[in-house]
């Protein structure tokens, strides 16, 4: 299931347009803008998740990635229980990082650039059932 109204995160992104949107120098493929935090799409999302510690909009970029990938966890989870239906992904026990989430999320993004115009929660969902399907009793969301 996808997240509707991905909207909600825009006040997010007005603070982050508020922290300056001129392009950066960027070792990434583009430079992070205030249009990268509200373009809410799969690449975007990926290149905010991918963003680096040299960049001027580096805390705010993973500050949002983070809140997207547990808003879209969270949402999918709900659902899914809500629903009654089997979950679309399964994290393993312990847990990983929201960096570690995010980090295979950015490669992943590489790795299949044909979803990187797919909707932010559609691209996350994607990448969660791949990396983490739901398999065995020790699975757990």
């Amino acid at each position: 299931m996808a997240l509707r109204g991905f909207g909600s995160f825009l006040p997010m992104a007005a603070f982050a347009v508020a922290l300056g949107t001129a392009p950066m120098a960027s070792a990434q493929t583009s430079a992070i803008t205030g249009e990268t935090f509200t373009a809410g799409t799969t690449g975007a999302l990926a290149r905010l998740c991918g963003a680096n510690a040299q960049e001027a909009v580096y805390a705010a970029a993973v500050h949002f990635c983070h809140g997207v990938m547990v808003g879209t966890g969270q949402t999918s989870d709900a659902m899914h229980k809500r629903q009654g239906t089997r979950p679309g992904f399964c994290l393993p026990s312990p847990s990983p990082t929201l960096d570690q989430v995010a980090a295979s999320f950015v490669a992943w993004s590489a790795a299949n650039p044909q979803f990187d115009g797919l909707r932010a929660s559609d691209g996350l969902l994607r990448f969660a059932a791949a990396q983490y399907p739901c398999t065995g009793r020790a699975a757990r969301r």
